[in-house]
C-alpha cells in the first residue's frame, strides 16, 4: 500500500523522522488543489529567478496550464515508473526543502549513483518534479540533487537546482487557513500538519523568532502564543487559551489577574508586541487586589514603560455590559477603589437609580453616559448587576526590542520579568520560569 495513503504511516521511523515529514506533506500535496497550487508555484517562481531556456519555464498551474497527475514518496532509480513511456521526454526538476533556503551554487544533472526519490511529482505537461527533503540543511550532500536515470530513458534535466524553505512552506499553509481557502477535512488536514510540525519539528516554523515573522501580524501572534506556552506556572506548563473576540492568554491559577495576554499590532511597516494583565476585572478580583495593592509600585510601573488605565464597567453575570472611562485620572481612580472596594456588592434592581447617580457624583461616569446606561441597562430586566473597577496594565515591547530579545533568546525572560514586577504591585506573587 502507497505510504501516500493517509492511513499508512512507517511503522519502523519515528514521527520526527525526515521521511514521516515528507510523507505527511505529500499527503497534503496529492490531496488538496489549494496546496498543489501554493506548492508548484512556489517551485515556479523561484526557477523565475534565473535565466532559465523558454522551454525550461515552467506552466502556472494557479491558470490551469499545469495540472498534477500523479504524487508519490520514497521511489528507487529502478522503479517501473521510470523505465516506461511515463517519463520518457519529460523535463527534470530537482526540488530541495530545507531549514533555511540552500545558497550554495550546484548544477544538476544525471548521477550514476544509486539514487531514492523522497518526492515524485508527474506533471503536465511533461514535467517530472523529484523532491529532496532536508529539514536542516547543513545536512544536505550536494549529489543527492542529482536524479539517477537510464540512458535510453530520454529526459531533458534543469540543470537549476530549485531551493525551498520549509518555513515559506508551512508560512503559506497558515496564509491558506488564515484566508478560509479551504473548509472541511482538507482545512483539518493542513491545520493536523501544522500541529504535527509543531511538535515534531518546531524548529521549521515562521515563527521560531519575531524577526523571522516578516512583520506577518498572523505569523507574530503564533510567536506570543508559543511564547506563552514556554512559560511554567507553579511548575506546570501554562494552559493557553483563546477568548474568542480578544486575544489568546496564560491562565495565571490567580484572582487578581487571572489572564495573562500576549499578542502583537501592525501598523504599515511597524509592529510591536503587547503584554496585556487586567487587573481587579470581577467584584471578587477586584477585592483581592486593592487590598493589598501599593500605590507606589504600582505608579513606579510607568517609570520602566508599563501603560496604566482603568477598565471601569458593570457586568450580569459573566456578560460585560457597559464600560465607562469617567473623569477621574488614573491615580484619582485607584485611590477611589483603594477605598471603596471593601464595600463592592452585587445591586440589586431598585438600587440602579442611585447606583448610577453616585457612580456620576464620583466622576466615575459622565452626564453623557445616561442615555446609554438607558438603553443598555435600565430598559432592560436585569435583576442585579455587578461592579467591576478593573484596571489595565500594559507594556509594550518595540519590533526593534523584542526582535533583539528573541534572537538572544531573552524574550521569554524578560517577559516572565515584567508580569512578575507587575503582580508585585498589586501586592501579589506568581511563580513563573521558563
Amino acid at each position: 500500500m502507497d505510504h501516500l495513503n493517509v492511513f499508512n504511516s512507517y511503522k519502523n521511523k519515528a514521527h520526527h523522522h525526515e521521511d514521516e515529514l515528507t510523507r505527511t506533506f505529500l499527503i497534503l500535496v496529492k490531496n488538496i488543489p489549494s496546496v498543489q497550487i501554493m506548492f508548484l508555484e512556489l517551485v515556479r517562481q523561484e526557477l523565475l529567478n534565473f535565466d532559465l531556456k523558454r522551454d525550461e519555464q515552467i506552466e502556472s498551474i494557479a491558470t490551469g496550464d499545469l495540472s498534477v497527475e500523479l504524487v508519490s514518496t520514497q521511489l528507487g532509480h529502478t522503479n517501473e515508473l521510470f523505465k516506461g513511456t511515463a517519463t520518457e521526454g519529460r523535463k527534470v526538476v530537482s526540488i530541495i526543502i530545507s531549514d533555511d533556503k540552500l545558497d550554495m551554487k550546484t548544477k544538476v544533472e544525471n548521477d550514476s549513483r544509486g539514487a531514492r526519490y523522497d518526492g515524485v511529482i508527474f506533471a503536465d505537461p511533461g514535467w517530472l518534479f523529484i523532491v529532496e527533503n532536508k529539514p536542516l540543511r547543513e545536512n544536505i550532500w550536494l549529489r543527492q540533487l542529482n536524479p539517477s536515470f537510464l540512458e535510453e530513458v530520454g529526459v531533458k534535466i534543469v540543470e537549476q537546482v530549485c531551493a525551498l524553505s520549509w518555513r515559506t512552506v508551512i508560512e503559506k499553509l497558515n496564509t491558506i487557513v488564515q484566508n478560509e481557502m479551504v473548509s472541511g477535512l482538507e482545512k483539518q488536514l493542513i491545520e493536523d500538519f501544522i500541529e504535527y510540525i509543531d511538535h515534531e519539528f518546531s524548529y521549521l516554523n515562521p515563527y521560531t523568532q519575531f524577526a523571522v515573522c516578516k512583520g506577518n501580524q498572523y505569523l507574530l501572534n503564533k510567536r506570543c502564543v508559543a511564547l506563552l506556552e514556554a512559560m511554567k506556572i507553579d511548575g506546570e506548563n501554562a494552559i493557553v487559551d483563546y477568548h474568542r473576540g480578544w486575544k489568546n492568554y496564560a491562565q495565571s491559577k490567580k484572582d487578581t489577574v487571572k489572564q495573562i495576554a500576549l499578542d502583537s499590532s501592525v501598523e504599515g511597516d511597524s509592529w510591536s508586541i503587547h503584554l496585556w494583565l487586567y487587573a481587579g476585572d470581577t467584584m471578587h478580583a477586584a477585592k483581592s487586589t486593592y487590598s493589598n495593592l501599593d500605590v507606589e509600585k504600582l505608579n513606579n510601573l510607568m517609570n520602566i514603560g508599563f501603560k496604566l488605565s482603568s477598565n471601569f464597567h458593570v457586568s450580569y453575570r459573566s456578560s460585560n455590559l457597559l464600560w465607562f472611562k469617567g473623569k477621574l485620572t488614573f491615580e484619582e481612580y485607584i485611590q477611589y477603589w483603594k477605598i471603596h472596594s471593601p464595600t463592592l456588592r452585587q445591586s440589586k434592581r431598585e438600587e440602579f437609580d442611585d447606583l448610577f447617580q453616585s457612580f456620576e457624583n464620583s466622576g466615575m461616569t459622565l452626564p453623557e453616559d445616561q442615555h446609554l446606561i438607558q438603553e443598555k441597562i435600565l430598559c432592560k430586566n436585569y435583576d442585579r448587576l455587578n461592579i467591576c473597577p478593573g484596571f489595565v496594565m500594559k507594556y509594550t515591547w518595540t519590533s526593534e526590542e523584542a526582535s533583539k530579545l528573541d534572537q538572544r533568546n531573552q524574550f521569554l525572560e524578560d517577559l516572565i520579568e515584567k508580569i512578575k514586577i507587575a503582580f508585585e504591585a498589586i501586592g501579589d506573587e506568581i511563580e513563573l520560569s521558563t
